[in-house]
């Protein structure tokens, strides 16, 4: 269904009609011409019918689309077994609604820029009730699929094609005229003269248009008297319009988006495609966000209590199960990559759900899909609904949103008070890039332990990720902290000082210590070091050591100790972020909406707000500024310590915007970071924390990978879906150990069941030297406490290394789905039992010990 002329029409038009009658005799003026668009040259293909029809096959799979709902069937031949992209035709569902029977969901500006109100309100158009529905898809056959045109746009007869104001002159000459007796009548109850002579339109005169509201049989009424039986036209309304000054809620809608979306098989993977650069939206209502396929991956609503679960890459990796009862809990919703540093910065969030992997997937019934996001994770959040949750839905769900044009908001002024205002800012950076999800169809048998595999394999065929052969021992890793700044006093008065948490010279004598213990492969990772220590500063005048650590001299003589040991030094630099007492520079730092430097916040422990006599905030370094100081870090650092180590516990660990001067966007930051540290990391064996997985190809160690997932109530099980992925691909550790507590015995099981090699942190220094610093949760890290204790972890560890370590983890379960109890199976036979439980427990008939595992 095309919609009406009038609705391509701008508001030139209507003053053009007003002001001078029209624009010439006999010609259509220019500024009446319709605009035209990408889609508006293209031809398309004849697809029509209410069967499916096949539209792609290779291998095992095809592809089909049904023409008169737009709804595509992916489908494995060997077993008849598909998933549809909507439930248009689910047969379980009695009444569906429209989002149900829809596969993309436009969500738009809807607001004004009035009144500090940037955009403030979005509204939302469904493809089934905006464009399936109405019969407005449009097809184009392509290599191994199709392509779909949604055009998304309302072109019912609504309240907006009756001027609110009319002058009777008109009114007589377009419409009364025209008209019986009865017919005025119906006109006159709906219009009212008033005493200066103008006709004022008596139904929905609000601009809610609630007031007065009339329902659709009258509008139809209406239409026929002024359109059909009288001679008024969407010319002749637009005179009226612009004559009254009519506010714009006034104005008939012009509203149409036009929206591609791609589905086509590359082997017999399914890959959807969406080319922002060609959709089209109306200027005034730009588009903000993308919902693709929002039923795609669900669980079959005939089943009461479905087996499976839906994957979702929550820390190290979560399972929730497609028969979960939390529907109290609030669904696991999370942004990949962490979403953006600069929104929402200043609230504070009780659980890190980072995500950094752009992956997710169900095992049903009947199937098991993995997705991988190609394009545009960065600008994506994730969603996972458990049956009944949402809305009551019968079913389990995930789906993605894509920011498109990101708005922010900040409250800003005095909080609690009449002089808080919010403020609201859409980025000028929108995404326009393609978004590309690639969805693998691993089959009913298959599970996370194949997803890991898919992943792998397919970040292996990318590029990212290159076999290495095993280390031949177990690596230790050992992060030693350096220094930090703490209040001193010198006669009762005040003074930021320097503590030095452990020398050089220290330094020498633990890893002494650790060789005759037997510990090798030992990886040192020096933090607080350098410029500053651990709450370091810029390094854009050069890497400078720490005064009191032993200088120069020093570190040549733990450099050359470690050399001798076969362990690696990588000193610990923050590279995304800086410690100032003073003000970031201008150039330097990263500006949030309220033109505000970027910081990553400090939060009181009791009351969860921002602390504010925090001595040096962290600044975030602007994405516009990052290649410039990376390369200053580098030759710098190169000069000073000769070393070609080096970690970072930041870089890369988020993407990094700016909404000051040059606006970037975290798509365009993104690509800003690729480019800067795949300058940097050349050269250098770089360990990188938890990184993005953006990070992988640049690294050449990682470290910190998370065991166990976020700890949202609705997750119901841990899975250690990274480092299966890592595996025999990169060298990596566990979390310290030893952080927060002493009692380190699980976090050691947890390291062995991933097989992540072990870390702990130490500090020479007596650890209460950390009170009132920024490193005061660090509470276990003694050295005294752990010199005698260490080896034997290592020992034990080295041990388990050695039965597996040319061999590749077949089969990872949760025995009976108990998340205290598993099973890690290994390629060369190998079979460890892990029980977390506080009890004696039976785990296929191998008896394993409380908080113990057993290798067989």
């Amino acid at each position: 269904m095309r919609k009406r002329t009038f609705l391509k029409y701008g508001m030139l038009t209507a003053l053009c009609l007003a002001l001078l009658g029209g624009c010439g005799s006999g010609e259509e003026p220019a500024d009446t011409q319709e605009e035209t668009g990408y889609w508006d040259s293209q031809s398309f293909d004849d697809l029509s019918g209410n069967e499916f029809v096949k539209v792609g096959e290779n291998g095992k799979m095809q592809l089909l689309v049904n023409p008169s709902t737009g709804t595509i069937r992916w489908m494995d031949t060997s077993t008849g077994v598909y998933q549809d992209s909507n439930m248009i035709h689910d047969e379980n569902l009695e009444t569906k609604t429209n989002a149900e029977q829809s596969d993309l969901i436009i969500r738009y500006f809807n607001g004004s820029t009035n009144s500090n109100k940037l955009y403030e309100a979005t509204a939302s158009y469904d493809s089934y009730s905006m464009a399936s529905s109405r019969g407005q898809l449009s097809y184009q056959l392509m290599d191994n699929g199709v392509r779909i045109l949604y055009t998304l746009g309302n072109d019912d007869v609504t309240f907006q094609f009756f001027p609110p104001k009319i002058s009777d002159e008109r009114m007589q000459d377009l419409v009364m005229q025209y008209l019986t007796e009865d017919e005025i009548k119906k006109v006159e109850s709906r219009y009212s003269k008033v005493a200066s002579g103008e006709w004022v339109r008596q139904f929905n005169t609000g601009l809610n248009a609630d007031s007065g509201k009339i329902g659709g049989l009258a509008i139809k009424e209406m239409y026929n008297l002024f359109y059909e039986l009288g001679k008024y036209t969407e010319e002749e309304l637009y005179v009226d319009l612009a004559e009254w000054e009519a506010k714009e809620a006034n104005y008939p809608s012009t509203m149409e988006f036009k929206v591609a979306m791609e589905y086509y098989l590359d082997g017999e993977e399914l890959v959807v495609n969406v080319d922002t650069t060609k959709m089209e939206a109306d200027a005034k209502h730009p588009i903000n966000q993308l919902t693709i396929l929002p039923y795609f991956l669900t669980s079959d609503a005939g089943i009461d209590a479905e087996e499976g679960y839906m994957f979702v890459p929550s820390q190290s990796g979560a399972l929730i199960y497609l028969d979960s009862t939390k529907v109290r809990e609030y669904r696991y919703s999370s942004s990949f990559y962490g979403g953006d540093h600069l929104v929402g910065a200043n609230v504070y969030n009780s659980v890190d759900n980072l995500m950094t992997m752009p992956v997710f997937g169900m095992k049903n019934a009947s199937s098991t899909i993995f997705a991988v996001i190609e394009e545009g994770a960065e600008a994506a959040s994730l969603d996972a609904f458990v049956s009944g949750q949402d809305n009551s839905e019968p079913f389990s769900k995930m789906r993605l949103v894509f920011d498109i044009q990101s708005q922010q908001s900040i409250v800003a002024g005095a909080r609690n008070t009449s002089g808080a205002f919010v403020v609201y800012k859409a980025s000028e950076d929108v995404y326009d890039e393609n978004i590309t999800i690639r969805y693998f169809w691993l089959g009913d048998d298959a599970d996370y332990v194949d997803m890991a595999n898919c992943y792998a394999g397919y970040l292996e065929e990318k590029g990212v990720l290159a076999k290495e052969n095993g280390e031949h021992m177990a690596s230790f890793y050992m992060e030693l902290l350096g220094s930090t700044d703490k209040t001193k006093y010198m006669l009762g008065i005040p003074y930021e000082g320097t503590q030095i948490l452990t020398n050089f010279d220290q330094a020498e004598e633990i890893l002494k210590d650790m060789t005759e213990e037997g510990i090798g492969n030992i990886k040192l990772i020096y933090s607080g070091m350098v410029n500053g220590g651990m709450n370091q500063r810029s390094l854009n005048s050069g890497v400078k050591l720490v005064s009191g650590l032993g200088g120069n001299s020093g570190f040549k003589s733990l450099k050359s100790y470690a050399d001798s040991v076969g362990a690696q030094i990588f000193p610990n630099l923050q590279l995304q972020t800086v410690y100032r007492k003073t003000k970031l520079s201008n150039e330097m730092a990263a500006w949030d909406i309220t033109n505000q430097r970027g910081q990553i916040y400090a939060f009181d422990p009791v009351d969860s707000v921002v602390k504010e006599d925090d001595a040096f905030p962290q600044y975030i370094v602007s994405p516009t500024y990052m290649e410039k100081y990376l390369s200053k870090v580098k030759k710098s650092y190169s000069s000073k310590t000769g070393l070609d180590t080096i970690a970072s516990n930041d870089l890369f660990t988020f993407i990094p915007t700016n909404y000051k001067n040059t606006e970037v966007s975290i798509s365009t930051g993104e690509k800003m970071m690729k480019d800067a540290v795949g300058n940097f990391a050349d050269g250098l064996k770089l360990m990188l924390s938890n990184p993005i997985s953006d990070a992988y190809g640049y690294s050449t160690y990682l470290t910190d990978i998370p065991t166990e997932n976020s700890g949202m109530r609705v997750l119901d099980a841990s899975v250690p879906f990274i480092q299966l992925v890592l595996d025999g691909y990169k060298t990596y550790s566990s979390e310290s150990l030893n952080k927060e507590s002493t009692d380190v015995y699980i976090n050691f099981m947890r390291a062995v069941e991933s097989r992540s090699m072990p870390k702990f942190t130490f500090m020479y220094e007596d650890s209460s030297l950390l009170s009132g610093t920024e490193q005061e949760d660090y509470f276990a890290v003694d050295y005294s406490y752990w010199k005698d204790k260490v080896g034997a972890y290592y020992q034990e560890y080295n041990e388990f290394y050695n039965r597996v370590k040319d061999a590749a983890v077949t089969e990872h379960e949760l025995y009976e789905r108990n998340d205290n109890l598993r099973i890690v199976t290994y390629s060369n036979g190998v079979k460890i039992y892990f029980n977390y439980s506080d009890l004696e427990e039976q785990i296929d008939g191998v008896a394993v010990p409380a908080f113990s595992y057993v290798i067989k």
